[in-house]
Protein backbone atom coordinates (compact mmCIF):
# COMPACT_ATOMS: atom_id res chain seq x y z
CA UNK A 1 0.00 0.00 0.00
CA UNK A 2 3.18 2.35 0.96
CA UNK A 3 3.94 2.67 -3.08
CA UNK A 4 0.63 4.13 -3.57
CA UNK A 5 0.66 6.63 -0.93
CA UNK A 6 1.85 9.10 -3.50
CA UNK A 7 -0.63 10.71 -5.21
CA UNK A 8 0.82 11.35 -8.23
CA UNK A 9 0.43 7.93 -9.54
CA UNK A 10 -3.31 7.70 -8.91
CA UNK A 11 -3.45 11.43 -10.61
CA UNK A 12 -1.62 10.27 -13.66
CA UNK A 13 -4.14 6.98 -13.47
CA UNK A 14 -7.02 9.03 -13.15
CA UNK A 15 -6.14 11.30 -16.57
CA UNK A 16 -5.59 8.02 -17.90
CA UNK A 17 -8.60 6.52 -17.69
CA UNK A 18 -10.59 9.94 -18.33
CA UNK A 19 -8.93 9.40 -21.85
CA UNK A 20 -9.91 5.95 -21.93
CA UNK A 21 -13.53 6.62 -21.24
CA UNK A 22 -13.15 9.88 -24.04
CA UNK A 23 -12.37 7.45 -26.40
CA UNK A 24 -14.94 4.76 -25.10
CA UNK A 25 -17.67 7.13 -25.81
CA UNK A 26 -16.51 8.84 -28.65
CA UNK A 27 -16.23 5.71 -30.33
CA UNK A 28 -20.14 4.90 -29.12
CA UNK A 29 -21.98 8.25 -29.64
CA UNK A 30 -21.98 9.40 -33.50
CA UNK A 31 -22.39 13.17 -32.04
CA UNK A 32 -18.92 13.11 -30.34
CA UNK A 33 -17.01 11.96 -33.79
CA UNK A 34 -19.15 14.78 -35.80
CA UNK A 35 -18.31 17.45 -33.04
CA UNK A 36 -14.46 16.45 -33.52
CA UNK A 37 -13.67 18.09 -29.88
CA UNK A 38 -9.93 16.74 -29.13
CA UNK A 39 -10.00 13.93 -26.88
CA UNK A 40 -7.72 15.70 -24.33
CA UNK A 41 -10.28 18.75 -24.09
CA UNK A 42 -12.87 16.93 -23.31
CA UNK A 43 -10.94 14.35 -20.79
CA UNK A 44 -10.04 17.71 -19.04
CA UNK A 45 -13.13 19.08 -18.97
CA UNK A 46 -14.25 15.78 -17.46
CA UNK A 47 -11.65 16.11 -14.59
CA UNK A 48 -12.61 20.03 -14.01
CA UNK A 49 -16.17 18.28 -13.42
CA UNK A 50 -15.13 15.24 -11.57
CA UNK A 51 -12.77 16.98 -9.55
CA UNK A 52 -12.69 18.40 -6.01
CA UNK A 53 -14.18 21.68 -7.17
CA UNK A 54 -17.12 20.34 -8.68
CA UNK A 55 -18.33 16.71 -7.86
CA UNK A 56 -15.29 15.89 -6.05
CA UNK A 57 -15.58 12.34 -7.44
CA UNK A 58 -11.84 12.61 -8.35
CA UNK A 59 -9.33 13.44 -5.63
CA UNK A 60 -6.48 15.97 -7.81
CA UNK A 61 -4.21 17.55 -6.41
CA UNK A 62 -3.56 21.03 -8.34
CA UNK A 63 0.19 21.00 -7.30
CA UNK A 64 0.86 17.66 -8.72
CA UNK A 65 -0.96 18.29 -11.84
CA UNK A 66 0.74 21.44 -12.58
CA UNK A 67 3.78 19.25 -11.94
CA UNK A 68 3.15 17.11 -14.74
CA UNK A 69 2.39 19.71 -16.97
CA UNK A 70 5.57 21.05 -16.55
CA UNK A 71 6.87 18.17 -17.58
CA UNK A 72 5.12 17.09 -20.08
CA UNK A 73 5.72 20.39 -21.89
CA UNK A 74 8.64 19.67 -22.33
CA UNK A 75 8.60 15.77 -23.28
CA UNK A 76 6.47 17.29 -26.61
CA UNK A 77 8.81 19.81 -27.66
CA UNK A 78 11.79 17.26 -27.19
CA UNK A 79 9.91 14.47 -29.35
CA UNK A 80 8.67 16.95 -32.17
CA UNK A 81 12.22 18.86 -32.11
CA UNK A 82 13.69 15.35 -32.53
CA UNK A 83 11.92 14.95 -35.76
CA UNK A 84 13.47 15.05 -39.60
CA UNK A 85 13.39 18.92 -40.41
CA UNK A 86 10.87 20.06 -42.75
CA UNK A 87 12.31 20.85 -46.93
CA UNK A 88 12.46 24.13 -48.49
CA UNK A 89 9.72 23.93 -50.13
CA UNK A 90 7.89 22.92 -46.58
CA UNK A 91 9.49 25.62 -44.49
CA UNK A 92 8.82 28.64 -46.93
CA UNK A 93 9.10 30.95 -43.72
CA UNK A 94 5.96 29.88 -42.19
CA UNK A 95 7.96 29.34 -38.41
CA UNK A 96 9.48 32.55 -38.56
CA UNK A 97 5.64 34.00 -38.91
CA UNK A 98 4.34 31.86 -36.26
CA UNK A 99 7.20 33.29 -34.18
CA UNK A 100 5.89 36.75 -35.17
CA UNK A 101 2.34 35.61 -35.21
CA UNK A 102 2.60 34.59 -31.68
CA UNK A 103 4.46 37.36 -30.24
CA UNK A 104 1.80 40.19 -32.37
CA UNK A 105 -1.63 38.55 -30.72
CA UNK A 106 0.24 38.74 -26.91
CA UNK A 107 0.47 42.71 -27.84
CA UNK A 108 -2.85 42.47 -29.33
CA UNK A 109 -4.07 40.97 -25.93
CA UNK A 110 -2.76 43.33 -23.85
CA UNK A 111 -3.86 46.66 -25.31
CA UNK A 112 -6.89 45.45 -25.76
CA UNK A 113 -6.67 44.25 -21.85
CA UNK A 114 -5.73 48.07 -21.37
CA UNK A 115 -8.20 49.16 -23.81
CA UNK A 116 -10.98 47.78 -21.38
CA UNK A 117 -9.55 48.44 -18.37
CA UNK A 118 -10.01 52.28 -18.80
CA UNK A 119 -13.31 51.14 -20.57
CA UNK A 120 -14.67 50.15 -17.65
CA UNK A 121 -13.45 52.70 -15.42
CA UNK A 122 -14.57 55.71 -17.59
CA UNK A 123 -18.14 53.67 -17.96
CA UNK A 124 -19.06 52.31 -14.45
CA UNK A 125 -16.18 53.95 -12.18
CA UNK A 126 -14.67 50.54 -11.56
CA UNK A 127 -10.47 51.23 -11.38
CA UNK A 128 -9.45 47.59 -11.60
CA UNK A 129 -5.90 46.39 -11.24
CA UNK A 130 -3.58 46.91 -14.00
CA UNK A 131 -2.53 43.18 -13.22
CA UNK A 132 -6.34 42.37 -15.04
CA UNK A 133 -4.58 44.17 -18.32
CA UNK A 134 -2.02 40.97 -18.69
CA UNK A 135 -4.49 38.27 -17.62
CA UNK A 136 -5.92 37.95 -21.17
CA UNK A 137 -1.96 37.05 -21.94
CA UNK A 138 -0.86 35.45 -19.08
CA UNK A 139 -4.24 33.29 -19.38
CA UNK A 140 -4.71 32.82 -23.01
CA UNK A 141 -1.40 33.39 -24.45
CA UNK A 142 0.57 31.80 -21.45
CA UNK A 143 -1.30 29.52 -19.95
CA UNK A 144 -2.29 28.26 -16.49
CA UNK A 145 1.38 27.77 -15.16
CA UNK A 146 2.56 31.26 -15.74
CA UNK A 147 -0.99 32.90 -14.63
CA UNK A 148 -0.53 31.39 -11.91
CA UNK A 149 2.97 32.28 -10.77
CA UNK A 150 2.56 35.56 -11.57
CA UNK A 151 -0.73 36.07 -10.38
CA UNK A 152 0.22 34.57 -7.15
CA UNK A 153 3.09 37.23 -7.08
CA UNK A 154 1.10 39.93 -7.35
CA UNK A 155 -0.94 39.28 -4.73
CA UNK A 156 1.06 41.09 -2.04
CA UNK A 157 1.33 44.30 -4.54
CA UNK A 158 -2.87 44.74 -4.34
CA UNK A 159 -4.35 41.88 -6.82
CA UNK A 160 -7.00 40.31 -4.37
CA UNK A 161 -6.87 36.51 -5.56
CA UNK A 162 -4.27 36.54 -8.22
CA UNK A 163 -3.89 33.50 -8.28
CA UNK A 164 -7.28 32.46 -8.23
CA UNK A 165 -7.72 34.71 -11.34
CA UNK A 166 -5.12 33.62 -13.76
CA UNK A 167 -6.37 30.22 -13.33
CA UNK A 168 -9.63 30.93 -14.46
CA UNK A 169 -8.75 33.20 -17.51
CA UNK A 170 -6.72 29.96 -18.36
CA UNK A 171 -10.04 28.05 -18.04
CA UNK A 172 -11.81 30.49 -20.20
CA UNK A 173 -9.20 30.30 -22.38
CA UNK A 174 -9.74 26.65 -22.57
CA UNK A 175 -13.11 27.06 -23.37
CA UNK A 176 -12.39 29.60 -26.33
CA UNK A 177 -10.21 27.16 -27.78
CA UNK A 178 -12.78 23.76 -27.63
CA UNK A 179 -15.84 26.41 -28.97
CA UNK A 180 -14.71 28.72 -31.35
CA UNK A 181 -11.96 26.40 -32.05
CA UNK A 182 -13.80 23.50 -33.10
CA UNK A 183 -16.12 25.35 -35.62
CA UNK A 184 -13.43 26.95 -37.48
CA UNK A 185 -12.26 23.35 -38.33
CA UNK A 186 -15.76 23.26 -39.10
CA UNK A 187 -15.47 26.22 -41.59
CA UNK A 188 -12.32 25.57 -42.71
CA UNK A 189 -13.33 22.07 -44.33
CA UNK A 190 -16.73 23.44 -45.55
CA UNK A 191 -15.05 26.70 -47.45
CA UNK A 192 -11.99 23.91 -48.87
CA UNK A 193 -9.58 25.78 -46.92
CA UNK A 194 -7.97 22.91 -45.20
CA UNK A 195 -4.40 21.53 -47.19
CA UNK A 196 -4.66 18.34 -48.24
CA UNK A 197 -3.28 15.34 -46.78
CA UNK A 198 -0.71 14.36 -49.34
CA UNK A 199 0.23 17.99 -49.45
CA UNK A 200 1.40 17.87 -45.05
CA UNK A 201 3.74 14.82 -45.30
CA UNK A 202 7.27 15.29 -43.91
CA UNK A 203 9.93 13.31 -46.02
CA UNK A 204 13.26 13.00 -44.94
CA UNK A 205 15.69 14.46 -48.14
CA UNK A 206 17.25 12.26 -49.40
CA UNK A 207 21.10 11.48 -49.25
CA UNK A 208 23.26 9.95 -51.57
CA UNK A 209 23.29 6.06 -50.99
CA UNK A 210 26.54 6.18 -49.76
CA UNK A 211 26.42 8.30 -47.38
CA UNK A 212 22.15 7.46 -46.12
CA UNK A 213 21.88 6.76 -42.57
CA UNK A 214 20.80 2.91 -41.52
CA UNK A 215 19.07 2.46 -38.25
CA UNK A 216 21.43 -0.84 -36.84
CA UNK A 217 18.63 -3.65 -36.39
CA UNK A 218 19.84 -4.11 -32.95
CA UNK A 219 18.08 -0.94 -31.66
CA UNK A 220 14.19 -1.16 -30.41
CA UNK A 221 12.50 1.56 -31.81
CA UNK A 222 10.09 2.75 -28.98
CA UNK A 223 13.14 2.50 -26.43
CA UNK A 224 15.47 4.05 -28.77
CA UNK A 225 13.33 6.93 -28.80
CA UNK A 226 12.22 6.97 -25.24
CA UNK A 227 16.17 6.86 -24.09
CA UNK A 228 16.74 10.20 -26.80
CA UNK A 229 13.74 12.17 -25.11
CA UNK A 230 15.06 11.32 -21.87
CA UNK A 231 18.69 12.18 -23.04
CA UNK A 232 18.04 15.55 -24.13
CA UNK A 233 15.96 16.07 -21.21
CA UNK A 234 19.12 15.29 -19.29
CA UNK A 235 20.67 18.37 -20.93
CA UNK A 236 17.90 20.63 -20.45
CA UNK A 237 18.51 19.80 -16.68
CA UNK A 238 22.32 20.37 -17.10
CA UNK A 239 21.87 23.25 -19.23
CA UNK A 240 19.44 25.71 -16.58
CA UNK A 241 20.97 24.45 -14.00
CA UNK A 242 24.49 25.78 -14.98
CA UNK A 243 23.21 28.93 -15.95
CA UNK A 244 21.11 29.04 -12.76
CA UNK A 245 23.65 28.43 -10.82
CA UNK A 246 25.78 31.22 -12.28
CA UNK A 247 22.71 33.77 -11.15
CA UNK A 248 23.08 35.70 -7.83
CA UNK A 249 21.73 34.25 -4.77
CA UNK A 250 17.57 35.21 -4.73
CA UNK A 251 17.81 35.95 -8.33
CA UNK A 252 14.22 36.18 -9.88
CA UNK A 253 15.52 35.27 -13.45
CA UNK A 254 16.00 31.73 -11.78
CA UNK A 255 12.16 31.21 -11.80
CA UNK A 256 12.19 32.34 -15.43
CA UNK A 257 14.80 30.06 -16.83
CA UNK A 258 13.44 27.10 -15.45
CA UNK A 259 10.22 27.88 -16.44
CA UNK A 260 11.56 27.65 -20.06
CA UNK A 261 12.45 24.14 -19.95
CA UNK A 262 10.29 23.40 -22.96
CA UNK A 263 11.89 26.23 -25.25
CA UNK A 264 15.50 24.65 -23.78
CA UNK A 265 14.41 21.02 -24.94
CA UNK A 266 13.02 21.85 -28.45
CA UNK A 267 15.97 24.46 -28.98
CA UNK A 268 18.50 20.84 -27.85
CA UNK A 269 16.40 18.73 -29.80
CA UNK A 270 16.78 20.44 -33.18
CA UNK A 271 20.20 21.17 -32.41
CA UNK A 272 21.19 17.71 -31.88
CA UNK A 273 18.99 16.79 -34.88
CA UNK A 274 20.60 19.28 -37.62
CA UNK A 275 24.60 18.71 -35.91
CA UNK A 276 24.48 15.28 -36.78
CA UNK A 277 23.09 15.31 -40.29
CA UNK A 278 25.45 17.96 -40.91
CA UNK A 279 28.15 15.83 -39.54
CA UNK A 280 26.71 12.71 -41.25
CA UNK A 281 26.59 11.04 -37.97
CA UNK A 282 23.87 8.21 -37.90
CA UNK A 283 21.01 8.33 -34.98
CA UNK A 284 18.49 5.54 -35.00
CA UNK A 285 15.47 8.20 -34.56
CA UNK A 286 12.17 7.58 -35.95
CA UNK A 287 9.81 9.84 -37.03
CA UNK A 288 6.50 8.14 -36.70
CA UNK A 289 7.59 6.84 -33.56
CA UNK A 290 8.60 10.43 -32.57
CA UNK A 291 5.06 11.65 -33.52
CA UNK A 292 3.40 8.75 -31.51
CA UNK A 293 5.02 9.60 -28.08
CA UNK A 294 4.23 13.22 -28.93
CA UNK A 295 0.62 12.73 -29.34
CA UNK A 296 0.53 10.86 -26.21
CA UNK A 297 1.90 14.01 -24.25
CA UNK A 298 -0.06 16.11 -25.71
CA UNK A 299 -2.94 14.40 -25.03
CA UNK A 300 -1.73 13.85 -20.82
CA UNK A 301 -0.50 17.22 -20.74
CA UNK A 302 -3.61 19.12 -21.99
CA UNK A 303 -6.03 16.87 -20.20
CA UNK A 304 -3.82 17.46 -16.78
CA UNK A 305 -3.77 21.54 -17.40
CA UNK A 306 -7.43 21.95 -17.58
CA UNK A 307 -8.20 19.85 -14.59
CA UNK A 308 -5.73 21.87 -13.02
CA UNK A 309 -7.81 24.60 -13.79
CA UNK A 310 -9.73 26.49 -10.23
CA UNK A 311 -13.27 28.12 -10.95
CA UNK A 312 -14.00 29.15 -7.47
CA UNK A 313 -13.02 33.05 -8.46
CA UNK A 314 -15.41 33.77 -10.46
CA UNK A 315 -18.54 35.62 -7.98
CA UNK A 316 -16.62 39.11 -7.51
CA UNK A 317 -14.82 39.55 -10.86
CA UNK A 318 -17.83 37.89 -13.04
CA UNK A 319 -18.53 40.90 -15.28
CA UNK A 320 -14.72 42.19 -16.23
CA UNK A 321 -13.42 38.46 -16.53
CA UNK A 322 -16.46 37.80 -19.12
CA UNK A 323 -15.90 40.94 -21.14
CA UNK A 324 -12.54 40.68 -21.38
CA UNK A 325 -12.12 37.04 -22.09
CA UNK A 326 -14.85 36.79 -24.77
CA UNK A 327 -13.19 40.61 -26.20
CA UNK A 328 -10.21 38.64 -26.64
CA UNK A 329 -11.03 35.08 -27.94
CA UNK A 330 -13.02 37.03 -30.72
CA UNK A 331 -10.26 39.38 -31.55
CA UNK A 332 -7.73 36.34 -31.54
CA UNK A 333 -10.24 33.71 -33.54
CA UNK A 334 -9.97 36.73 -36.22
CA UNK A 335 -6.48 37.95 -36.58
CA UNK A 336 -5.66 33.82 -36.43
CA UNK A 337 -7.68 33.62 -39.68
CA UNK A 338 -7.04 37.13 -41.48
CA UNK A 339 -3.15 36.20 -40.89
CA UNK A 340 -3.74 32.29 -42.31
CA UNK A 341 -3.07 33.40 -46.43
CA UNK A 342 -1.02 36.54 -45.94
CA UNK A 343 1.88 34.93 -43.21
CA UNK A 344 2.15 31.40 -43.99
CA UNK A 345 3.00 30.20 -47.42
CA UNK A 346 2.08 26.18 -47.19
CA UNK A 347 -0.48 25.03 -44.97
CA UNK A 348 -2.34 28.57 -44.05
CA UNK A 349 -5.63 27.04 -42.57
CA UNK A 350 -3.65 24.62 -40.43
CA UNK A 351 -1.14 26.96 -39.37
CA UNK A 352 -3.92 29.99 -38.51
CA UNK A 353 -6.16 26.39 -35.85
CA UNK A 354 -2.50 25.88 -34.31
CA UNK A 355 -1.67 29.50 -33.70
CA UNK A 356 -5.59 30.05 -32.19
CA UNK A 357 -4.84 27.21 -30.30
CA UNK A 358 -1.51 28.61 -29.31
CA UNK A 359 -3.30 31.87 -28.23
CA UNK A 360 -6.14 30.76 -26.22
CA UNK A 361 -4.91 28.03 -24.47
CA UNK A 362 -1.03 26.65 -24.38
CA UNK A 363 1.59 25.13 -26.96
CA UNK A 364 -0.06 21.64 -25.81
CA UNK A 365 -3.39 22.71 -26.12
CA UNK A 366 -2.54 24.32 -30.18
CA UNK A 367 -1.68 20.49 -30.87
CA UNK A 368 -4.20 18.78 -29.78
CA UNK A 369 -6.38 21.48 -31.78
CA UNK A 370 -4.03 21.01 -35.00
CA UNK A 371 -4.59 17.09 -34.32
CA UNK A 372 -8.21 17.26 -35.79
CA UNK A 373 -6.74 18.60 -39.21
CA UNK A 374 -3.04 16.07 -38.50
CA UNK A 375 -3.78 13.58 -36.17
CA UNK A 376 -0.26 12.23 -36.16
CA UNK A 377 1.63 15.55 -36.45
CA UNK A 378 3.67 14.54 -39.20
CA UNK A 379 3.40 17.94 -40.90
CA UNK A 380 5.70 20.49 -40.79
CA UNK A 381 3.17 22.62 -38.80
CA UNK A 382 3.60 20.70 -35.50
CA UNK A 383 7.21 21.51 -36.16
CA UNK A 384 6.69 24.96 -36.53
CA UNK A 385 4.98 25.25 -33.75
CA UNK A 386 7.38 24.14 -32.09
CA UNK A 387 9.83 26.15 -34.01
CA UNK A 388 8.13 29.36 -33.48
CA UNK A 389 7.01 28.89 -30.13
CA UNK A 390 10.91 28.91 -29.45
CA UNK A 391 12.08 31.57 -31.84
CA UNK A 392 9.08 33.73 -30.07
CA UNK A 393 10.46 34.47 -26.97
CA UNK A 394 13.22 36.85 -27.82
CA UNK A 395 10.31 38.87 -29.49
CA UNK A 396 8.03 38.62 -26.14
CA UNK A 397 10.70 38.65 -23.37
CA UNK A 398 10.98 42.40 -23.44
CA UNK A 399 6.95 42.74 -22.52
CA UNK A 400 7.44 40.04 -19.91
CA UNK A 401 10.74 41.03 -18.16
CA UNK A 402 10.15 44.55 -18.56
CA UNK A 403 6.59 46.21 -19.04
CA UNK A 404 4.80 43.71 -16.62
CA UNK A 405 7.05 44.21 -13.83
CA UNK A 406 7.11 48.00 -14.67
CA UNK A 407 3.50 48.25 -14.79
CA UNK A 408 2.41 46.28 -11.89
CA UNK A 409 5.06 48.65 -9.58
CA UNK A 410 3.35 51.63 -11.17
CA UNK A 411 -0.02 50.87 -9.72
CA UNK A 412 1.16 52.87 -6.72
CA UNK A 413 0.82 55.75 -8.25
CA UNK A 414 -2.75 55.72 -9.23
CA UNK A 415 -4.74 54.24 -11.76
CA UNK A 416 -4.22 56.93 -14.59
CA UNK A 417 -0.09 55.98 -14.50
CA UNK A 418 -0.60 52.53 -14.26
CA UNK A 419 -2.85 52.05 -17.06
CA UNK A 420 -2.21 54.47 -19.76
CA UNK A 421 2.00 54.05 -19.29
CA UNK A 422 2.19 50.37 -20.21
CA UNK A 423 -0.87 51.37 -23.35
CA UNK A 424 1.90 53.57 -24.16
CA UNK A 425 4.31 51.27 -24.21
CA UNK A 426 2.76 48.60 -26.17
CA UNK A 427 1.64 51.04 -29.24
CA UNK A 428 5.63 51.11 -29.45
CA UNK A 429 5.71 47.87 -28.84
CA UNK A 430 3.26 47.20 -31.70
CA UNK A 431 5.04 49.48 -33.94
CA UNK A 432 8.50 47.27 -33.71
CA UNK A 433 6.36 44.06 -34.63
CA UNK A 434 5.68 45.43 -37.49
CA UNK A 435 9.00 46.44 -38.56
CA UNK A 436 9.81 42.38 -37.46
CA UNK A 437 6.86 41.14 -39.60
CA UNK A 438 8.02 42.92 -42.64
CA UNK A 439 11.79 42.13 -42.38
CA UNK A 440 11.69 38.79 -41.27
CA UNK A 441 8.85 36.68 -42.65
CA UNK A 442 7.10 36.18 -45.64
CA UNK A 443 3.60 38.41 -44.73
CA UNK A 444 2.22 39.62 -47.94
CA UNK A 445 -0.33 42.54 -47.27
CA UNK A 446 -3.19 40.72 -49.43
CA UNK A 447 -6.09 42.57 -50.94
CA UNK A 448 -9.00 43.24 -49.56
CA UNK A 449 -7.60 43.92 -45.86
CA UNK A 450 -10.57 43.00 -44.89
CA UNK A 451 -11.13 39.86 -46.44
CA UNK A 452 -10.46 36.71 -44.41
CA UNK A 453 -9.37 34.81 -46.63
CA UNK A 454 -8.43 36.60 -49.79
CA UNK A 455 -6.61 35.49 -53.12
CA UNK A 456 -2.92 34.41 -53.12
CA UNK A 457 -2.70 36.73 -56.14
CA UNK A 458 -3.44 40.03 -54.79
CA UNK A 459 -0.67 41.72 -52.79
CA UNK A 460 -0.30 45.20 -53.20
CA UNK A 461 2.73 46.09 -55.87
CA UNK A 462 6.01 45.84 -53.81
CA UNK A 463 5.05 43.22 -51.27
CA UNK A 464 7.33 40.83 -50.85
CA UNK A 465 7.05 37.27 -52.23
CA UNK A 466 7.28 34.08 -50.29
CA UNK A 467 10.72 32.51 -50.52
CA UNK A 468 10.90 29.36 -53.48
Amino acid sequence: MEFWRDGLVIDLLAIAVLLGLTNFLRARLSWMRKLAVPDALVAGTFGVVLGPEILGVIPFDFARLEFLVYHGFAIVFVAVGLQSPPTAQQRGGSARSFAVALSSIGVLQVLIGFALLIAIAAAVGLELHPAFGFMPLLGFHQGPGPALALGSAWEPLGLVSGAGLGLVFAAFGFASCVFLGVPLVWLGRRAGWVTPRAELEVAEPELPSHTQPRAPAIFEPLRTQVIAIGCVYAAVFGLLWTLTSALPAGSGLAATLWGFNFIAGALLAIGLRRSARRLRVELPLDDPMLSRIAVVAVDFTTAAALAAVRMSILDRWLAPIVLLAAVTAIASLVVSIWLARRAFPSAPFEHAVALFGATTGTVPTALALLRTLDPELRGPVARNVVLGAAASVPLTAPMMVLVIPVTVELWGQGFATAVWSPLAMMVIYALGLALVWRWLTPFRLLRPLLAPWPSADRAPPGSPRPPP
